[in-house]
């Protein structure tokens, strides 16, 4: 009986698999950041591949990416979206690291919004600067305040809409997004 509870339980946790696409640009390092953020919601099954869209030559790009599993398409962010497998895509921006967390409170709203059936909605990431201070705190408040930046750092939705280009409604999720610091200008 408890172990038919158990399953029962783990079941209902269970959420879909995603792919992220990831437009490097010749940003390894940034790069490099970004997908070590993204380590415990693939070692807890939420992230099922990496697609690294790399437009130009970039050789350091290409071995930070081939070094962790990715895989490497040319072009830009849509060649990623075309090559993606999941239903639901998280597109990052090279450098945004989120929280540790993000993938429980994404996948109960992807539970949510395909149980509703409603059109489909993006979910966007609380943007945060990792520094102390108030530099910090105000360039906060300016990202909170521009929409279109949000949405450059990250975004997941669903992978038919993003390349249908389809006018997306917006769910704001608690869980944060860092970039660099006050002094960087990522």
């Amino acid at each position: 009986m408890r172990a038919l509870e158990k399953s029962d339980r783990s079941s209902q946790t269970r959420f879909a698999m995603i792919s992220v696409v990831i437009a490097a640009n010749g940003q390894e390092v940034a790069l490099a950041e970004t997908l070590a953020a993204l380590v415990p919601a693939a070692a807890d099954g939420f992230v099922r591949e990496v697609v690294v869209a790399e437009a130009g030559p970039s050789r350091g790009t290409r071995l930070v990416a081939d070094a962790v599993g990715c895989v490497i398409v040319d072009g830009n962010e849509r060649a990623g979206l075309e090559a993606a497998r999941s239903d639901w895509v998280l597109v990052m921006a090279p450098g945004v690291r989120l929280e540790t967390d993000w993938f429980r409170e994404a996948g109960v709203m992807m539970q949510r919004l395909q149980r509703a059936g409603e059109r489909p909605v993006a979910m966007l990431f609380r943007a945060a600067i990792d520094d102390y201070g108030w530099r910090a705190r105000t360039r906060e408040i300016l990202l909170k305040l521009s929409r279109r930046r949000r949405r450059r750092q990250a975004v997941l939705a669903p992978r038919r809409a993003l390349l249908a280009e389809a006018r997306l409604g917006f769910h704001a999720l608690r869980a944060r997004a860092f970039t660099g610091g006050a002094g960087t200008g990522s």
